[in-house]
């Protein structure tokens, strides 16, 4: 008996070795109550303060712009794109103004054993108004946005893996973005649903273009999620 237990347990373990048994993560949460994805009528906040980008001399000697504005050169046009292409998906879009949540303090939010995103999320027992002063029933909450080359999310997401420093690199295969959001019930005050995307394109010949075309994949992806979330 205790012979068999052992061989079976031998052949597990060669199995894994040959399979590749790696950790599996989890880069979606729903709420139980979420089931109805919303579709006109949507807001967001925090676009405009969540864009980073990674190797910004690299991307500076590519794109000709200079070192000293890169940064904002391109996290401002990614930010405004994004909210673009969120509009054309949801065509009632209101923005609320990303200081409804200057002030508050960071928090995190568990998606699986090993996954954490971190963000600002509206205080209990207050409602978040637009730019209008209407208070939208779900709000899109941005938290960060990583652009960069050849990225995994794992590397900023998995607590056991963030202070680990990955191998420097003299070549680049693919631009990456990395989106952390919440859908936030703004009505009763918690998420609704939480994801972390991560897209990917080719570099063949690096312009903003290509950042542009990974900033329309990401609005994609979130709608796609979004949908996928609630059962869909």
């Amino acid at each position: 008996m205790l012979k068999g237990v052992w061989t079976f347990g031998l052949w597990c373990i060669v199995a894994c070795i040959l399979l590749g048994c790696g950790t599996h993560y989890q880069w979606t949460k729903s709420h139980p109550a979420y089931r109805i994805p919303p579709r006109d009528d949507l807001a967001v906040v925090g676009a405009d303060k969540a864009f980073v980008l990674i190797r910004s001399a690299w991307f500076a000697k590519k794109l000709n712009i200079s070192a000293d504005s890169i940064q904002t050169s391109v996290t401002t046009e990614c930010a405004n794109l994004l909210t673009g292409e969120l509009k054309k998906r949801y065509s009632r879009l209101k923005v609320v103004p990303s200081s409804q949540l200057d002030g508050l303090p960071e928090e995190s939010l568990k998606l699986d054993q090993r996954i954490f995103i971190k963000g600002k999320f509206p205080e209990q027992g207050v409602m978040v108004a637009d730019s209008s002063g209407n208070i939208p029933k779900t709000i899109l909450i941005v938290h960060e946005v990583i652009i960069g080359t050849d990225l995994s999310r794992e590397n900023y997401f998995d607590y056991a893996l963030i202070h680990n420093e990955g191998p420097e690199k003299k070549t680049s295969n693919n631009l990456t973005a990395i989106a952390s959001y919440t859908l936030w019930d703004n009505e009763r005050q918690r998420a609704l649903f939480s994801a972390v995307d991560q897209v990917e394109r080719p570099i063949v010949k690096i312009s903003m273009g290509d950042i542009e075309e990974l900033v329309r994949d990401i609005a994609t992806q979130i709608q796609r999620n979004l949908d996928a979330g609630a059962g869909l």
